[in-house]
């Protein structure tokens, strides 16, 4: 699969915008990072695009783990001298195809950098929607093909004898 387009998303940002993930912050983070990473991955599924998912750390340095396995879909943890709005601006400014890029955050500073720098920006009720409209089309396309699945049967005739091999 061509990756056609990324997404960063402002990570606890996006958390906080949603009653379902906010509740399990502060005293949750890493299960809310996998519930927003479970929730992404509907997009991920249907879509050709890369996720990066950005979050604040006390880390020394960048650290970057990939929770699919995949290294088109990732976490990024911001250093502890760099805010994640830093870093998806940093991003941003070397990401050669800006216009393929799409940041999601409820900051209005995050989102006049991402215009200002090229790239569009889209607040989190509009990325839920677009995961509702892709697991909408992912339950489309399991029905479709549980419609087009035809029953197995053994249309190999043997004629020999047990005896004879």
């Amino acid at each position: 699969m061509t990756i056609e387009r990324t997404i960063i998303v402002d990570g606890y940002n996006v958390i906080y915008a949603l009653d379902s993930l906010k509740h399990l912050m502060p005293a949750n983070k890493e299960r809310a990072r996998e519930s927003l990473a479970i929730m992404l991955q509907s997009i991920y599924s249907i879509e050709s695009v890369r996720i990066m998912l950005v979050f604040d750390s006390a880390f020394d340095r960048i650290k970057i783990e990939y929770p699919l396995g995949d290294k088109s879909f990732e976490f990024i943890f911001a250093p502890q001298y760099l805010t994640a709005d830093g870093v998806i601006e940093r991003i941003i400014v070397r990401i050669h195809n800006k216009a393929s890029v799409t940041v999601v955050s409820n900051d209005n500073l995050v989102r006049e950098a991402t215009r200002s720098n090229g790239a569009m920006a889209m607040r989190p009720i509009e990325l839920f929607e677009w995961i509702a409209n892709c697991n909408k089309r992912l339950t489309e396309k399991k029905q479709i093909s549980k419609d087009n699945r035809k029953d197995l049967e053994n249309r190999i005739e043997l004629d020999f004898n047990l005896e004879d091999l």
